[in-house]
């Protein structure tokens, strides 16, 4: 379990990571921008700060205006006598597949530096400009971007896509034909070279930033799909893997990676994309979703929006792109609807919980809306118009990312449960197990020894003459299984913690005296004792111990051999009571296995026995809070045990 917890991607590793990649992303613009300082002139340099004082100030576009062309067939020279409408930087149609001309005057940028056109975002299909013939007034001279036209040729080649141009003093008229069969969106402006460039490292630091928080996320996902086994997290990094490479096109950096690759080639592949993200898009979103039971009607619609973006992908290879694409786009104006509709309408509380999706799709729908109404054109909102697509892909991105954080963490600590419970059922089972093998010993004990005993009183009451000493021999044996039942007993009170000790005053010697003269072999016992020591323990248990160890010194020594006991008081100011005996044909003891219960040498079977004995001695020594030791010592069996006073 804690390789599993170590192994998975935790917020703060992102963090990290993403730092990293930020860093990356601001050297290479740093190594950009000192590339691009190096390539310029000494006039240049000088008008840097002429330059950005005036784009600080005024734009170098003095006027735009725009004329919608729905046929697509108006040529430049048609253009004079048209009726241009006003219009800013910013320009949003939705999806027309109109042609739009653009009238332009532009200022010359300050100081002498040339001048840039540039023309937003580079997903144009074609973008023609026409600039006056300097040598044969009247006429107009064509210059485009886009088509079939490879980004090589082109005057600025950049992920920025525009023009170099050189207008007069008193400002210049260009005109733009602009033409596209997706959403119409287009930002034009103005710049010196010098700040086209910044203001290109500077987009290009942002967009590979959020690439990298893309790729972090698809790589967190992926990871977390093969550590966790979840579906929902695979089909978020098949998510964002087609938004990395719906961006890749959107932010023109296929068309630097692959220049050969025709224009129109390109922007196929990239309305592909396009159609295939929104499908995946929806696709993940019903997956999540699901898991909360919403409404069956909006799990429909879901259903219903895949099936149409797909329809959609089929007219576009095969019938109007236009069309295809305004079919794409009017299902996506749809989604934050049905998104919240379905969030609000769930009745089943999922991980990471319903209250936490309800807001975040809640906040979800909200940014989706206002980025699918500049998308159709409908009204547009400055910077998030024409940063939409990277907006909704971060915001998605991040509230996706924290619904599955918190959906981990949840998976995480219920793994965290069940391996708990798993530990404590193996546990539970080991116990079980045990207590089973422990139970089956006891049974072949206690079957062989009654077995014994029965056949002692059997062999004695079947003799011709039945006297005192088969009367005896039966005694023994039922004293002796009598015994080993007693210790039973003891045994399972001193396993199931049952055994109560009352702590008081008594005298050892004393309790030591009467556990030698219940034997009925005392004879054979020396005592050595002071007259009087102290000592604060249970009687009872005590005498339990010692009548143990003496009767196992009497039982397994020679028969007529002594028994020593001594009690003494050590300089540790404990009280110690040896009992010592000579090794009978028994044997010694094996010193790793003396106090294991149930064990007897192989020599003692012979005798009726338990072997729980020196077990239960050093469990009932254990809670009165002392300690036994086993010495054996040339051919004699030595016990010593010790008690605080």
């Amino acid at each position: 379990m804690k390789r599993f917890v170590s192994s998975i991607l935790r917020p703060f590793d992102l963090v990290v990571l993403m730092a990293l990649l930020v860093c990356l992303a601001g050297l290479l613009g740093s190594a950009e921008t000192a590339t691009a300082d190096t390539a310029l002139t000494q006039d240049q340099t000088v008008s840097v700060g002429l330059a950005n004082a005036e784009l600080n100030g005024r734009s170098l576009i003095r006027e735009i205006a725009i004329l919608r062309d729905p046929v697509g067939t108006m040529t430049i020279d048609a253009m004079g006598g048209q009726t241009f409408k006003p219009s800013g930087k910013m320009i949003t149609e939705g999806y027309t597949g109109d042609a739009f001309w653009v009238r332009l005057t532009v200022l010359p940028a300050p100081g002498g530096a040339e001048t840039v056109l540039v023309v937003r975002p580079p997903t144009f299909d074609r973008v023609t400009l026409y600039a006056p013939d300097e040598d044969d007034p009247g006429r107009w001279v064509a210059r485009t971007l886009g088509g079939r036209v490879a980004v090589g040729t082109e005057e600025w080649a950049s992920s920025l896509r525009g023009f170099g141009i050189e207008p007069k003093p008193e400002g210049t008229v260009y005109y733009l034909r602009l033409e596209t069969m997706g959403s119409f969106t287009a930002y034009i402006e103005a710049l010196p070279k010098f700040a086209a460039y910044r203001k290109g490292l500077l987009l290009d630091f942002v967009q590979i930033t959020y690439l990298s928080m893309m790729l972090v996320l698809m790589l967190w996902s992926l990871r977390m799909a093969i550590l966790i086994r979840e579906g929902l997290f695979a089909w978020f990094a098949v998510l964002q893997a087609a938004w990395i490479f719906h961006n890749v096109f959107f932010f023109g950096y296929i068309s630097l990676a692959a220049p050969n690759l025709l224009q129109e080639a390109v922007f196929m592949i990239y309305r592909s994309a396009v159609i295939c993200a929104s499908a995946l898009s929806i696709v993940f979103h019903r997956v999540l979703l699901r898991r909360f039971d919403p409404h069956w009607a909006t799990l429909r619609l879901l259903e219903a929006m895949i099936l149409i973006i797909l329809v959609a992908f089929v007219i576009f290879w095969v019938g109007d792109r236009t069309t295809a694409l305004r079919i794409n786009g009017l299902t996506i104006a749809a989604t934050p609807f049905v998104f919240f509709a379905a969030a609000f309408t769930a009745r089943t509380s999922a991980s990471p919980g319903l209250r936490v999706m309800r807001i975040i799709y809640a906040i979800l729908s909200g940014a989706l809306l206002l980025w699918v109404l500049t998308l159709v054109g409908l009204f547009h909102i400055g910077t998030f118009t024409l940063y939409g697509t990277m907006i909704h892909g971060t915001a998605t991105g991040v509230l996706m990312a924290i619904i599955l954080h918190l959906h981990a963490q949840n998976l995480l600590a219920e793994a965290q449960r069940a391996q708990t419970a798993l530990a404590a059922l193996q546990e539970r089972r080991a116990i079980e197990e045990e207590q089973k093998h422990t139970l089956m010993r006891f049974i072949d004990m206690l079957t062989h020894e009654t077995k014994n005993a029965m056949a002692v009183i059997n062999m004695s009451v079947s003799a011709p003459n039945f006297g005192a000493r088969q009367r005896s021999r039966v005694s023994d044996a039922i004293r002796d299984l009598t015994t080993v039942i007693d210790r039973c007993n003891q045994s399972v009170q001193l396993d199931n913690v049952e055994q109560s000790i009352t702590l008081v005053a008594c005298d050892p010697a004393l309790i030591l005296r009467e556990a030698c003269s219940t034997h009925l072999a005392a004879e054979r016992t020396v005592l050595r004792a002071p007259e009087r020591l102290a000592l604060h323990s249970d009687p009872v248990l005590l005498r339990v111990i010692l009548s143990n160890l003496i009767e196992n010194a009497l039982k397994y020594s020679p028969v007529g051999s002594r028994v020593d006991v001594a009690l003494a008081k050590s300089p540790e100011g404990r009280v110690e009571i040896t009992v010592e005996n000579e090794v009978g044909q028994t044997g010694l003891p094996d010193p790793a296995r003396v106090f294991e219960r149930y064990y007897r040498s192989p020599r003692a079977l012979s005798q009726i026995g338990s072997g729980l004995g020196l077990y239960l001695v050093q469990g009932l020594v254990r809670i009165l809070g002392g300690g036994i030791a086993y010495e054996p010592d040339a051919g004699r069996v030595r016990f010593r045990l010790w008690l605080p006073c």
